[in-house]
């Protein structure tokens, strides 16, 4: 069985990768010390969270989290988990779980929530907030996933179409996105979403990524990037 947590955080981590301190960071963390500029490189180490850590979040807010995503989170402790096109929550030993909590902790979050949008991460261009979509489902294993424009305030206009079918599909686009962007331009491998991903990235959510293309693209062509 692919473990497509494991190829995630592959793809997603090298040596030399660096975030901003702060006095949040333990030592186990750090592979060097501060420079000048107040960055340091930091590494991956085993996460120790356990599912009801997760579940004692869930019953505060009121959310539910897929399974996969907690076991996503919970793999590992990292500085930082920003994937250009989605900022997904980081998770430091010092303080686990609250980029996660602050994702829920704001007043959009107080109007989605009980209608069954749950925020999880961040849009890679500031629209606003990833959701699960719980909603007309039994199944917590995995859920879709749809963003929500901040500027609407809670109202559901917000709600984007379906851009990804499950959590499962969104990291293996992530994967294959974070991979194949060491050797192609971003706007090139975005569309191979649409087949890794049939019922989501490449149904959907297709006007999306393809929106985000040629934004890729116009941004390629104008600066060199």
């Amino acid at each position: 069985m692919t473990d497509r947590i494991e190829q995630f955080f592959k793809s997603y981590w090298t040596t030399g990768m660096k975030s901003v301190y702060n006095d949040k960071v333990p030592k186990e963390m750090m592979q060097s010390v501060v420079d000048k500029e107040g960055w340091y490189e930091w590494k991956l180490i085993s996460g120790t969270l356990t599912t009801d850590d997760y579940k004692k979040v869930e019953a505060k807010f009121k959310a539910t989290f897929p399974d996969n995503f907690i076991e996503w989170h919970k793999r590992y402790f990292f500085a930082d988990c920003d994937c250009s096109i989605i900022r997904l929550p980081h998770s430091l030993p010092t303080k686990p779980l609250e980029k996660l909590i602050d994702n829920l902790y704001w007043d959009i979050p107080e109007q989605l929530i009980p209608l069954g949008l749950i925020p999880f991460a961040d849009e890679g261009n500031d629209a606003g907030p990833l959701v699960f979509d719980t909603r007309n489902t039994t199944d917590m294993k995995d859920f879709p996933i749809r963003v929500y424009d901040h500027e609407y305030g809670g109202d559901l206009a917000g709600l984007s179409e379906i851009i990804f079918s499950s959590f499962d599909k969104m990291l293996e686009c992530l994967t294959h996105f974070l991979t194949e962007t060491k050797t192609r331009k971003r706007f090139e491998v975005i569309p191979d979403f649409y087949t890794i991903d049939p019922n989501g990235a490449g149904s959907t959510g297709k006007s999306y990524w393809a929106s985000w293309t040629q934004m890729e693209k116009a941004n390629f062509e104008e600066f060199g990037y």
